[in-house]
């Protein structure tokens, strides 16, 4: 017997067979739409996220919401029949089932209460309260989810990721197989569709592991463009319930003339929630097997890491540096460390050991590979308005070209506090500035023998033995506003002292003697500026002229005091109103000086804007600081050292049109001759950006430059199409007439893929020859994972070999 009920009905019904089918059926359908959407859910979410067999990095799951038991059951079709006989419940015609934010339609939706199983078919259609639609022909499950059937699956997520399948199946509630899957990440080509997607992964059967939390792949092809680039027998992932799975990563390859070809494997081992090891073999044709082992440990307030790697070269001979050619067994040792004490202090570190002093540079160690590696280890603190900083540094320099490591300094420790504040009886700021450095090197590092100018100034970067230094600097500033011109009063103290010793005296450093050295500065200075505003038509500007004043007695130490952190002067627009240019303690300026200049900026209605900024110096009483040279000439050459500095200024410009330019010169205050000067110019649009530069550097034969430097960079990219980009840059040193470095490039770029092949050269500035050549590509496969790799090659010749 059946019955037949036609119409648009809701399970409201309080009698007759709508009450029977609410009874029977309602808490059966709860559980059985739970088990359609979320197991499928499960397992599309499960293999859209395959990021973990390519990196250890935590996966990111497609969240699936918990249902609730009490939420009400809303179904709505064109008709609902229950047979007695075969105690089958069918709705039939634009099925409609609404749970707790999930949404079901279908042509037909069953329930057979012998066999306890729901079959929903034709059109199948689920709506994911986060907004992911899975589509089937037909679905067929138990009530218990323990066992079901999917056929012809298809799952769209909101992050644009597409899974179908031929048929899935699930057993025991544990295991889901998949028959003859296809994944995706990209779009479907709108003109063509039926065109297959830039890439895909094709397997026979795709199977998730409930138990073990695993993905595992069988007979697994990746396609480019429809055609297989890859397969694969066997691979298998983490599933998504877990964020951390152990297994094997992207090998890498790569070849070079010394370490001949390589062949890098990696392996994550995931020990606990809170520790991970990775183990990375590399094997090179020429220099044997090189072993490397990463150990994170992640805590409650930071995470550390240790990393050991080693090899015993067998072809040591085919390197041309030393010590590459005469070590054989060689091997690093680094940590890092990273730790919140509380929400102010915090404190770590970073610190590698070697056998030598290039090994992790030659062998390409991952955060260790570039020439200049800083160790250090730190605590600091931030409150308010007062900062503290305690550190220590010590610097290797990798490669057998760069000075030896026994010059290199030992900063231990490093002291910086600063605290600001507002006192009610002075207004204006107050603040205060403490460091205290102790520096120690076992060699003098300085200019000797051949690399001694030919003028014969001796340069010593850094003395041998311990130097101390502490110093302390109060100052109190104020502005004060008046009928539009601003005062700037300010009143400062400064005193330090050094002491040095261990210290031999050799190469032009005999001024400097061991023993303490104190220095006091007292500063007063005013600093008055008187801003200019005027309209014009489509058009606004405010020209401000500035000047300063500043009283402070005279000061000759240079020449008995070393020189670490004041090594470098650079006298441009940007220091031009700087209390004191030099760049560190330990040069400080001294006399009385005032600095003038004129700040102009415009504002066009057409959208440019337009800034510049022209000024002067003047050393007014006592010796001029500048003028005073210390074991590496700083000051002198700089445009400082007369009495009336050379001429700066700055100007830029930036468009609505993408458009900006930028430029800053020194001349000379004799006969306006050029002394330094930078330009830049940059341009972007739809298509194509380009950037240049242009920067000179007049000769400074004290500071060792017998010639002008100058150096030109450019380079620009160009979008052939939506997706296809070109690119390229180069550096050319005019002075020497040689091509520094140059590079070439082309990439493709859309929703879900990325590809890159590029070219790059590099060069000696003064001999033009080549020092390196490598060719560098990289794909990405959205969801999937990124691959990239560089081969380094001397000749051209050895691509072809």
């Amino acid at each position: 017997m059946s019955a037949h009920l036609p119409g648009l009905k809701r399970y409201s019904a309080r009698a007759g067979l709508y009450g029977r089918f609410r009874n029977q059926a309602a808490s059966t359908t709860r559980r059985t739409i739970r088990a359609l959407v979320v197991s499928t859910a499960l397992v599309g979410s499960g293999f859209l996220t395959t990021n973990l067999v390519l990196s250890p990095a935590a996966a990111q799951t497609v969240p699936v919401e918990q249902t609730d038991p009490n939420a009400q059951l809303l179904l709505k079709a064109n008709q609902l029949i229950y047979n007695n006989d075969t105690e089958v419940v069918t709705a039939q015609g634009d099925v409609q089932l609404d749970y707790d934010g999930y949404k079901v339609v279908a042509d037909e939706v069953s329930y057979d209460q012998k066999t306890r199983r729901v079959k929903a078919r034709g059109r199948v259609e689920i709506l994911e309260p986060d907004g992911s639609r899975i589509f089937a022909d037909e679905v067929d499950l138990t009530d218990d989810f323990a066992d079901g059937f999917v056929n012809a699956l298809r799952v769209e997520t909101t992050d644009d990721t597409r899974f179908a399948a031929e048929s899935a199946e699930r057993f025991a509630g544990q295991k889901t197989v998949f028959h003859h899957g296809v994944y995706t990440a990209c779009k479907a080509c709108q003109e063509r569709p039926e065109r297959a997607p830039i890439w895909q992964v094709k397997a026979e059967k795709i199977i998730l592991n409930g138990v073990e939390k695993t993905v595992t792949y069988r007979n697994a092809r990746f396609e480019l463009f429809g055609k297989p680039i890859a397969f694969l027998p066997y691979f298998s992932h983490a599933d998504p319930s877990v964020k951390r799975k152990s297994g094997f990563l992207i090998p890498r390859i790569a070849n070079s003339d010394d370490k001949g070809f390589s062949y890098q494997q990696a392996y994550f081992w995931a020990i606990n929630d809170t520790q991970d090891i990775t183990f990375t073999g590399t094997g090179f044709t020429k220099q044997g097997f090189l072993g490397q082992a990463k150990w994170r440990h992640q805590l409650d307030s930071g995470i550390y890491t240790l990393h050991v790697a080693g090899i015993r070269q067998r072809n040591r001979s085919e390197f041309e540096n030393i010590p590459d050619r005469l070590e054989t067994d060689r091997g690093f040792l680094a940590t890092t460390g990273s730790f919140n004490i509380n929400s102010r202090w915090s404190f770590g570190w970073n610190v590698m050991a070697q056998t030598d002093d290039s090994f992790a540079n030659t062998y390409d160690i991952e955060g260790y590979s570039t020439v200049n590696i800083t160790n250090t280890a730190y605590l600091r603190g931030l409150h308010d308005r007062s900062y503290f900083d305690l550190s220590g540094y010590y610097y290797d320099v990798q490669g057998s070209s760069y000075q030896i490591e026994d010059q290199q300094a030992v900063v231990l420790p490093t002291l910086d506090y600063n605290y600001l504040t507002t006192p009610e009886t002075l207004g204006g700021n107050l603040s205060l500035d403490i460091n205290a450095t102790r520096i120690t090197r076992q060699d003098l590092s300085a200019d000797t023998g051949a690399a001694i100018p030919a003028n014969g100034d001796a340069r010593t970067y850094g003395i041998d033995g311990d130097t101390t230094r502490t110093s302390a600097n109060l100052e109190w500033k104020k502005t004060y506003s008046s009928g539009g011109l601003l005062l700037t009063p300010a009143l400062s103290v400064y005193a330090d002292a050094t002491d040095v010793s261990g210290f031999q005296s050799v190469n032009g450093a005999e001024n400097v003697a061991n023993g303490t050295t104190v220095r006091f500065m007292p500063k007063a200075s005013l600093e008055a500026s008187y801003p200019l505003l005027m309209r014009a038509s489509g058009s606004s500007h405010i020209f401000e002229p500035v000047g300063q004043l500043l009283l402070r007695p005279d000061l000759n130490t240079n020449s008995v005091l070393p020189n670490e952190d004041a090594q470098s002067l650079v006298f441009d627009a940007t220091t031009l109103f700087d209390h004191d240019k030099f760049s560190g303690y330990d040069r400080i300026e001294s006399g009385t000086r005032a600095n003038i200049g004129l700040r102009y900026s415009g504002i066009f209605s057409n959208g440019f804007s337009l800034n510049g900024l022209v000024g002067q110096s003047f050393h007014l009483a006592g010796d001029n600081p500048y003028r005073q040279g210390d074991l590496v000439n700083a000051g002198l050459e700089s445009g400082l050292d007369t009495d009336v500095s050379d001429y700066v200024a700055a100007l830029g410009l930036s468009t609505n049109s993408g458009l900006s330019l930028s430029s800053q010169a020194r001349f000379d205050n004799t006969d306006f001759g050029l002394r330094r000067a930078e330009l830049a110019a940059a341009y972007s649009a739809s298509r194509w950006s380009a950037a240049t530069s242009y920067t000179f550097i007049d000769a400074q034969p004290i500071g060792g430059f017998d010639v002008d430097r100058q150096q030109v960079n450019v380079s620009g990219s160009y979008k052939v199409t939506d997706n296809w980009t070109t690119f390229g840059s180069a550096s050319f040193d005019i002075q020497n007439g040689n091509l520094i470095s140059d590079s070439v490039g082309i990439s493709y770029h859309d929703e879900c893929f990325t590809f890159t092949l590029s070219f790059s050269e590099s060069r000696d500035r003064f001999t033009g020859q080549e020092s390196n050549r490598e060719i560098g590509f990289r794909f990405s496969l959205r969801t999937i994972g990124d691959f990239d790799q560089s081969v380094d090659f001397d000749t051209l010749s050895d691509i072809g070999n």
